[in-house]
């Protein structure tokens, strides 16, 4: 039996809303040495703080989280761009040695980072 600590790996935390996945992602993070990268498709949005219990900096119990207020709330969404830009958020944190923690509950999203898919190309 190796006594070498466990390489990092993707860590999800996903669940209905109001389940507890934003404090439990931010403990994990906490026990495990990593950070958290935000799968909620609203909390990407600035300005979007109460209608998605986005936590407060003082919540994210010094945590660093990603992919939070990242687009204003006149950018069309796109889980493909999202999928790009968590997927190097995680590459990085992973060659960082620390543990990405996913946490949201859209389950497009959570899919689109960690799972294989492809999305084709939009029609304006």
């Amino acid at each position: 039996m190796s006594s070498a600590p466990v390489a990092p790996r993707v860590i999800a935390v996903v669940g209905p809303t109001a389940a507890g996945k934003s404090d439990l992602g931010v403990f994990l993070a906490q026990q495990l040495g990593g950070e958290v990268v935000n799968a909620d498709s609203m909390q990407l949005y600035r300005g979007m703080d109460i209608g998605t219990a986005k936590l407060t900096p003082e919540e994210r119990g010094g945590i660093p989280h990603h992919l939070l207020d990242i687009w204003d709330v006149t950018v069309t969404a796109s889980v493909a761009e999202y999928q790009k830009l968590a997927r190097a958020r995680i590459d990085a944190l992973l060659a960082e040695g620390r543990w990405p923690v996913l946490v949201g509950g859209s389950g497009l999203y959570v899919r689109g980072a960690v799972d294989n898919l492809e999305f084709p190309g939009t029609d304006p």
